[in-house]
């Protein structure tokens, strides 16, 4: 099934229209804004209470072509410290990664690559090849995920989604 074809299915199984899917893809490749991330890290005690400049960090953005350095996915892009200290902003100390990049470096949540996709993945196709929406440990075994954890709530949508859409499922 070609892309597009596959994202209309999506967008129809779950009731969402063109603008929010427009919209959401826009939420997700814009980058990080800079005075925020400076603003946040100048307030906690965790980063230091300090942070380079805003023109400093968005020239970081700007090196790193508004792309994860270790995946070159340009969804949820953050900086991350190399080094693991959250103190430490040399410039030479931060690249910019995706959220998922940046789970997977700090040794936090699943390290399961593309687990929210192929959890939905996998419950759409079995809702549609059984007609009723899967149990989650049946979803997870499709998807070939060590666990459902942080996405729970995800399938719970994707389940109402369904079965409000589709009442005999």
């Amino acid at each position: 099934m070609l892309i597009m074809e596959k994202l209309r299915e999506l967008m129809t199984l779950l009731d969402v229209s063109e603008d929010d899917a427009i919209k959401s893809i826009l939420n997700l490749v814009s980058p990080p804004p800079p005075p925020a991330t400076r603003q946040n890290w100048c307030r906690l005690s965790t980063f230091g209470n300090s942070a380079p400049s805003s023109k400093e960090l968005w020239a970081k953005l700007v090196e790193a072509d508004f792309k994860c350095q270790k995946c070159s996915s340009q969804m949820r892009l953050s900086f991350n410290h190399i080094d693991g200290n959250a103190k430490n902003h040399a410039l030479t100390n931060l690249e910019v990664i995706c959220f998922a990049c940046n789970r997977a470096a700090s040794k936090k949540g699943t390290t399961d690559e593309n687990h929210h996709y192929k959890l939905v993945m996998a419950a759409i196709k079995l809702w549609k090849e059984n007609n009723k929406f899967p149990d989650f440990e049946l979803i997870r075994l499709t998807a070939g995920v060590k666990q459902v954890g942080g996405a729970t709530y995800l399938l719970k949508y994707i389940q109402n989604r369904l079965t409000k859409n589709n009442p005999e499922s």
